[in-house]
């Protein structure tokens, strides 16, 4: 796969303008980010899998992220730090705890809010915690990160097998109703897992409230 190769070469370039212990992983439990994971820790890549791992958790995170985050702890045998709070409020946590990190590797892709004009590596923007925010997924597509994930095994969140495609927290996500099995009123909904939305770029933050 041509993307996997590209987003191998941006890890590789990341880890020699930066050493390990200046990089974090930015984790949210979400597809993309595992997708991320599993791609630095399956690479031959000197040091690559000694970046360390931040889990992000939102205000009212659901109880299957938290044991997703488990699993992927015994999973790849690390250690992956919580951090609580909104994304710019946990850099902010993270940095000062951390004073010597220089760059955060995060799973966005382009289709995502606002990454339509981002580059593989960009600082962040006026504001936030000095940073040099890396890519390497970003273009790759919903469908990319499905074919992979069920390619090579990748353990996912068991919510992606019930309908919901872009997971943020409890007061924001919903299954995505382009999922929704059509049943008679008497039967409890159902949805179709995630891997089968199609035009998911477009539909994939459907979900979303």
């Amino acid at each position: 796969m041509e993307k996997r190769k590209d987003s191998l070469r941006i890890i590789a370039q990341a880890l020699s303008s930066y050493r390990a212990e200046e990089m974090f992983i930015s984790f949210n439990g979400g597809k993309d980010c595992t997708v991320l994971l599993d791609l630095i820790h399956q690479a031959n890549l000197k040091d690559a899998k000694q970046i360390k791992c931040i889990y992000v958790r939102p205000l009212n995170p659901f109880s299957e992220i938290e044991e997703f985050v488990d699993r992927c702890r015994q999973h790849y045998g690390i250690t992956i730090a919580t951090v609580d709070g909104g994304i710019k409020a946990a850099l902010e946590q993270i940095c000062r705890a951390d004073p010597q990190l220089k760059a955060c590797i995060m799973g966005s892709r382009r289709s995502d809010p606002y990454c339509e004009r981002l580059a593989s590596f960009q600082e962040t923007d006026p504001g936030w915690p000095r940073l040099m925010r890396i890519n390497p997924l970003l273009e790759w597509t919903c469908e990319d990160i499905w074919s992979y994930i069920r390619e090579h095994n990748v353990p996912y969140c068991a919510l992606y097998d019930r309908g919901y495609t872009s997971i943020g927290d409890r007061t924001n996500t919903i299954p995505n109703p382009h999922l929704k099995v059509e049943a008679d009123s008497s039967e409890e909904v159902t949805y179709l897992p995630a891997y089968t939305l199609q035009d998911a770029d477009k539909y994939e933050r459907a979900g979303r409230l």
